[in-house]
């Protein structure tokens, strides 16, 4: 039999084994003593947790080390024994053109974002975000990632935040991304008053039945019947996420075999309209009224009122790769957008407006 002593020394040695494991777990799955920065310090980890969540460890992945303005980095919360999958965001720095997140792939589906209605001009999804600088980052910050030349006048500098892994909480992602553009325009000088703890942002819609006389939700707006082919692309269901006259932006997600997409999308003044877009080569007056448009990207701006407000079109690849003429998809473009900008531009108050 053991004795009372060998007895309690047994004990001991389990208490502590206990105690190290106990401090093993809380290392690998919570930030205890973990950094408390992250990003070259514009991301604190209250706003990381919130955006990767609290299951597991927070820790840097790569970061450029670069100095503020720009930043480049990534972040990863990982954890043991918990089946939680892994989570992992970039914060980045980058120059895009003023209507990139309606025009570019890479953002993917404009009316499946969260457009900020307060808190900064900006937008994000479950998987990704993006708020804008201050215009006086443009003559100074240079997009380490990737790195590349200092903006031209016709482009904006922005924060972006993309999830490699997981999804995330729309108002968290918005959070930490409207405090990292603070936090980045404060130390470099360029302040941009407070920004409201939590931006206010507006969700995207459910799918629903496309009206044929009021598409998008817009009466008036109609599709010309020779956009739509039987059994590859029929109308189907929409998406509409923002509010007029605010940033607005409508998916159409048309029925049949090539899963074909048609996205419309309009803001007023900020960036996407005011004079950096329209410093664009692609630009040209449309006669009779103030305003722009570009045929290539499918965008027009107009004047209405005191500011400018932007409407835009853009089509799937699926859409492209249908089999219509090359004279009438002309046509269709054309029709498509002034069917567009003629029904949603009463909304903005704009001038009735003939585009060539």
């Amino acid at each position: 039999m053991p004795s009372r002593k060998s007895s309690a020394g047994i004990a001991v040695t389990g208490v502590a084994a206990l105690a190290v494991c106990a401090g093993l777990f809380s290392w690998w799955n919570t930030n205890l003593l973990g950094e408390a920065e992250f990003c070259e310090g514009v991301v604190n980890s209250a706003d990381m947790d919130a955006v990767l969540g609290t299951q597991g460890r927070l820790s840097t992945v790569w970061s450029k080390g670069s100095e503020v303005p720009e930043i480049a980095c990534g972040v990863k919360r990982e954890s043991k024994f918990l089946g939680e999958e892994p989570m992992e965001v970039t914060l980045t720095t980058a120059v895009r053109e003023p209507d990139f997140q309606f025009q570019t792939h890479v953002w993917k589906n404009p009316s499946a974002m969260s457009y900020f209605s307060k808190g900064g001009t900006g937008a994000v999804s479950d998987e990704r975000g993006w708020v804008l600088l201050p215009d006086a980052c443009r003559d100074e910050i240079g997009a380490i990632y990737p790195a590349r030349q200092l903006p031209k006048s016709d482009e904006v500098t922005v924060v972006e935040a993309v999830m490699k892994q997981g999804t995330t909480d729309r108002a968290a992602l918005a959070r930490m991304l409207v405090r990292a553009a603070q936090r980045i325009a404060d130390d470099a000088g360029w302040g941009t008053g407070d920004s409201p703890e939590a931006p206010e942002i507006q969700n995207p819609s459910d799918l629903s039945a496309t009206d044929a006389a009021a598409v998008c939700q817009i009466p008036g707006f109609r599709i010309p019947q020779d956009a739509l082919v039987r059994g590859e692309a029929e109308a189907g269901k929409e998406r509409t996420t923002g509010r007029i006259p605010g940033a607005w932006s409508c998916g159409l997600e048309l029925s049949g075999s090539a899963g074909a997409k048609i996205w419309f999308s309009a803001a007023p003044g900020s960036h996407v309209a005011d004079g950096t877009l329209l410093n664009s080569d692609g630009f040209k007056n449309v006669p009779g009224v103030e305003g722009k448009a570009d045929w290539y990207r499918q965008a027009v701006v107009l004047k209405c009122g005191i500011k400018n407000v932007y409407f835009s079109m853009r089509w799937s690849n699926e859409y492209w790769n249908l089999d219509l003429d090359r004279d009438l998809v002309e046509r269709l473009y054309r029709s498509m957008l002034q069917s567009f900008v003629d029904a949603s531009g009463k909304k903005y108050q704009c001038p009735s407006v003939k585009l060539t």
